[in-house]
C-alpha cells in the first residue's frame, strides 16, 4: 500500500481504504479505480492524500462484500445461469407446492400447524445459496409467478429469516419469525378468490372484506393451537404504531414485536413485487415511503435496522435516474437513506440535494 498526494493520482489506480473528506464525510469506497473525474472530485474536496495500491498489494476488484447483495451492476442472465440461481429456482418452486398443500390442509382440513414441515420448506430454499443476502437478488428475478398469496407468504418468511438476522435474534426467534412469515396472511385463503386476485381499484365493500383477513386468520390459527405469535401476526400484521392500522387501531407495544417486524418485511415485499394491478416499485421509493412517515408509523428500532441493511446492500449497484442518467451508487446518506451519492460518467450526483431526481429503477 502507498499513500499518493492527489496530484500523484493516475486513472487506473486502486483504493485500499475508504477515503473521507476534511468534514469526515466518506466520498470514496474502498476498491474504487481510480478515473480522471474521481480525481477532480477529489481536488474539489480538498482531499490531500489517497491510500491506494502497489502492484504487489494482492486486491481483487471481483472480491464481493458479505454484507452487499450488490457488488457490481445486476445482469439478470449472469444471475439466472448461475448454478446458486437454478438450485434456488428448483428448490423455490418444490417448496412452494409443498407449503400450499400444508397450509391448503390447515384451512380446509382441519391439519394442525406442523412448524417442522413448514421451517423445512424454507430451510431448503435458504440452502440453495451460500450468503443469505442473495435471497434478495434472486427473488427479484422471480418474474413467473403470479400474486399468490403463498408466493408472497414465503417471500415474507425469506426476508423475514434475513431481517432477524441483522436484529441479532437467536436461533429460536429466527425460526419463530420464518413460521410467521409464512402464516401471516393465511386468512386470505377465506376471502374470495374474485376480489384477491381483482385488477382494479377495490370498491369500498370489497376492501371491507379483504380487511376481515386479519380476523380470519387469527381465529383460524387459534383453533388449531397454532403458537401465539403466529396468531398474533395474523391479527396485528395491518396494525400501526399511530394507531392506524386494523383491525383493532393497537399503537406501539399494544402490537406483539414479532407482528411488527411482520409488517416491515410484508410492505416491503408488497410493494416492490409485481401487482395484478401495478409494476413493481423501486426499492428506493418503497424507501422513501417509509422514511417520509414509517417512523410514527413502525418500530424505529426494527425499520432503521432494515432499512440500513437493505439500502447498504445496494451500494455499488448501477441504476438508472428519473431524469434517465445511469449511474453507480456509491455513497449511502444515513440521514437520508433513499438519496444517496450516484457516480455517473461525468459527475457526482448527490440525491438528497436534488430534490426532483429519484432513483427509477435498479438496473439488471
Amino acid at each position: 500500500m502507498s499513500s499518493k498526494f492527489t496530484s500523484e493520482l493516475t486513472e487506473g489506480m486502486v483504493t485500499l481504504t475508504d477515503t473521507f473528506s476534511t468534514t469526515g464525510k466518506l466520498i470514496l469506497q474502498k476498491n474504487t479505480v481510480i478515473t480522471k473525474s474521481i480525481i477532480n472530485m477529489l481536488v474539489n474536496n480538498d482531499v490531500i492524500f489517497v491510500d491506494v495500491a502497489e502492484d504487489d498489494d494482492a486486491i481483487s476488484l471481483s472480491d464481493t462484500n458479505e454484507n452487499s447483495i450488490f457488488n457490481a451492476e445486476i445482469n439478470l442472465e449472469s444471475i439466472t445461469n448461475t448454478p446458486d440461481y437454478k438450485m434456488f429456482k428448483r428448490r423455490y418452486e418444490k417448496q412452494i407446492t409443498n407449503i400450499s398443500e400444508h397450509i391448503n390442509d390447515i384451512v380446509n382440513r382441519n391439519a394442525p400447524v406442523d412448524a417442522d414441515v413448514l421451517l423445512s420448506c424454507t430451510t431448503n430454499i435458504l440452502k440453495s445459496t451460500q450468503s443469505p443476502l442473495s435471497i434478495f437478488t434472486m427473488l427479484s428475478t422471480l418474474k413467473d409467478y403470479d400474486d399468490s398469496t403463498f408466493n408472497h407468504s414465503l417471500n415474507v418468511s425469506l426476508i423475514c429469516n434475513i431481517f432477524a438476522r441483522w436484529l441479532g435474534l437467536s436461533n429460536s426467534e429466527i425460526e419463530l419469525l420464518t413460521l410467521c412469515g409464512l402464516l401471516h396472511d393465511v386468512g386470505k385463503l377465506l376471502i374470495p378468490n374474485e376480489i384477491i386476485k381483482k385488477p382494479g381499484k377495490l370498491t369500498d365493500q370489497e376492501f371491507k372484506i379483504i380487511k376481515t383477513h386479519t380476523q380470519k386468520g387469527y381465529e383460524l390459527l387459534k383453533k388449531r393451537k397454532a403458537d401465539l405469535h403466529v396468531q398474533y401476526a395474523a391479527l396485528m400484521h395491518h396494525e400501526k404504531c399511530d394507531g392506524s392500522g386494523y383491525p383493532l387501531g393497537m399503537v406501539d407495544n399494544q402490537i406483539d414485536w414479532v407482528a411488527q417486524i411482520i409488517t416491515i418485511a410484508d410492505i416491503y415485499e408488497a410493494m416492490t413485487s409485481n401487482r395484478v394491478y401495478r409494476g413493481a416499485l423501486s426499492p428506493f421509493s418503497v424507501i422513501n415511503m417509509f422514511e417520509e412517515d414509517g417512523l410514527r408509523k413502525y418500530n424505529p428500532k426494527f425499520l432503521l435496522t432494515f432499512l440500513e441493511h437493505v439500502v447498504n446492500s445496494y451500494l455499488n449497484c448501477k441504476v438508472k435516474l428519473s431524469n434517465g442518467i445511469e449511474g453507480d451508487i456509491v455513497y449511502i446518506n444515513k440521514v437520508s437513506l433513499s438519496k444517496p451519492l450516484i457516480k455517473t460518467n461525468n459527475e457526482y450526483i448527490d440525491l438528497s440535494k436534488k430534490s426532483d431526481i429519484k432513483i427509477l429503477s435498479i438496473l439488471e
